[in-house]
This record gives structure tokens, sequence and C-alpha cells, in this order.
């Protein structure tokens, strides 16, 4: 039997971070998406930011990954259920 394992990454803007704290919890969430890529984990990553405050940083995790970026600005729960679904779906035919 085979098993495709999607990650799902829905996240939620921290702006209050240090500066310095968030540079390296960006470095290690970065390397982290890379080793999930390379151990063969699809991940899918939902951005929900509004563009005029986003940082593009969750379109960048997903590259890192190898995987699937979808940008829903003001989404709510449907729309992301069906964001994963549809994600899911792929996955089973490959990505």
């Amino acid at each position: 039997m085979h098993v495709n394992v999607v990650s799902v990454l829905l996240g939620i803007a921290n702006t209050d971070a240090r500066t310095r704290r968030r540079t390296q919890l960006k470095d290690e969430v970065r390397d982290m998406a890379k080793k999930l890529g390379a151990a063969g984990i699809q991940l899918l990553v939902i951005d929900t930011e509004n563009k005029f405050v986003s940082t593009g940083f969750a379109e960048e995790i997903a590259k890192a990954a190898g995987g699937k970026y979808y940008y829903l600005p003001n989404a709510n729960d449907g729309q992301i259920a069906q964001a994963a679904s549809s994600a899911m779906a792929d996955a089973r035919s490959g990505f």
C-alpha cells in the first residue's frame, strides 16, 4: 500500500517578534521546509495574509519545500477546506 503524506501549513503572522529572533525563526522554518521536501513529504501552504502587510514568507516556505502555495486572503473555513481537499487530490496524483 502506498501512502501519501501532505502537511498543511496555515500561518498567522506575528509582527511583534523582535527582529533578530524573527530572522532566526525564519531560518529555522525555511530549513525545516527544505527537510520536509527532501523527505518526500508534500507541503501545502495556505497564505491568508493581506498583500498590503504580506512579507511573502509563506510563498518562500512553499518553494523551499517544493510544495504547493495557495494565496487566499480573507478566506473562510470553507475556502481553506476546499484548498486542502484540492491539494490532497493533487497529492494522490503526484502533486
